[in-house]
């Protein structure tokens, strides 16, 4: 997707284009054809299917990672064309700007890095795991431990693109930010805030299938995977507040001084009718009155506040399931 002369790719995006078909379907058919391989193999093993349901939902969570790996970098991307409506800054400059913190997210050397750190901590903590899941046979554990490696290495690069886009909005606060008082949905600041909202609701069907994957598995009534649920869907969270605060505080600090400086034109007014109730001293008051009270409804945050819930709501579900296989 091109905006403005530039196109940044995720490594997901450049490895899976290679394909020609659509991207989401390349990466599903990838890891479809993984888990296929891993279901013949372990079809011809005494025992060789069970907990294959785990298996297959952990190959579709690395699905997951790799399509919304894709869908975030283009949400930023597309973000681009509206920070001109925000930022006072000569269009050249922001541009290079925005082009260097995304080539930070998703291009050079240090994603691919931290892609293979992840995978082998990964290896680390969970080849214990997966030993004890799989049948008896070399061949089963060594397929299963590459292409979980494989998985974590691509949850690695997407983890490395989200920690550099948690920062982003955070540093336009070095800018000229214009506040406008009238803010639509999905313009200006306001689309900074929809922008992350996205990603978050993108990271969150990740996270439900990661969940998901956990309750199908011999390790779902463990209470140390739900606080280890608790503390992702609060890191989830984190992603979407964390990056407006500084906005926010602009935004915030704009208003109050607004309101302070309207504040004079309306004692004014009130002094004036007091000394004479005439009509059109009542009416100025109406009006300026009517001013105030839409002041004091600008936003403070880059976002709608009602779309909290959206996200709250979507991350309490896999913690209401895992709390209910607890439980019960």
């Amino acid at each position: 997707m091109n905006n403005e002369g530039f196109q940044i790719k995720s490594y997901p995006e450049k490895i899976f284009g290679i394909i020609p078909m659509p991207k989401w379907l390349s990466i599903l058919l990838f890891w479809e054809i993984i888990f296929l391989a891993d279901y013949l193999i372990g079809h011809l093993l005494p025992n060789g299917l069970n907990h294959s349901i785990v298996f297959a939902l952990l190959t579709l969570s690395f699905a997951s990672i790799c399509i919304g790996t894709i869908y975030c970098a283009n949400i930023l991307q597309n973000l681009y064309p509206h920070l001109s409506l925000f930022i006072d800054e000569p269009k050249e400059k922001l541009n290079e700007y925005y082009l260097k913190e995304l080539k930070r997210c998703y291009e050079g050397f240090l994603p691919l890095i931290f892609g293979v750190m992840c995978a082998g901590v990964a290896m680390f903590s969970f080849r214990s795991f997966i030993i004890e899941l799989s049948p008896a046979d070399t061949l089963v554990i060594s397929f299963r431990s590459a292409y979980v490696f494989v998985g974590f290495f691509f949850l690695g690069v997407s983890l490395w693109a989200l920690v550099y886009a948690i920062k982003i909005p955070n540093s336009f606060t070095r800018f000229k930010i214009r506040v406008s008082t009238h803010q639509f949905a999905g313009n200006g600041l306001q689309a900074l805030g929809s922008a992350y909202l996205k990603m978050s609701l993108a990271i969150s069907i990740t996270f439900l299938l990661i969940v998901i994957t956990t309750l199908v598995s011999p390790y779902s009534v463990d209470k140390i995977v739900l606080i280890w649920l608790a503390i992702g869907a609060l890191m989830i969270f984190g992603f979407f507040l964390l990056p407006q605060i500084g906005i926010h505080s602009i935004m915030s600090n704009e208003k109050s001084q607004r309101i302070r400086a309207f504040s004079h034109h309306l004692e004014e007014a009130m002094d004036n009718s007091l000394k004479d109730p005439s009509s059109e001293n009542m009416q100025r008051l109406k009006e300026l009155f009517e001013l105030q009270q839409h002041l004091s409804n600008m936003n403070e945050w880059p976002f709608d506040v009602g779309s909290l819930w959206q996200l709250i709501t979507a991350l309490l579900i896999p913690i209401a399931l895992a709390i209910l296989e607890i439980v019960f």
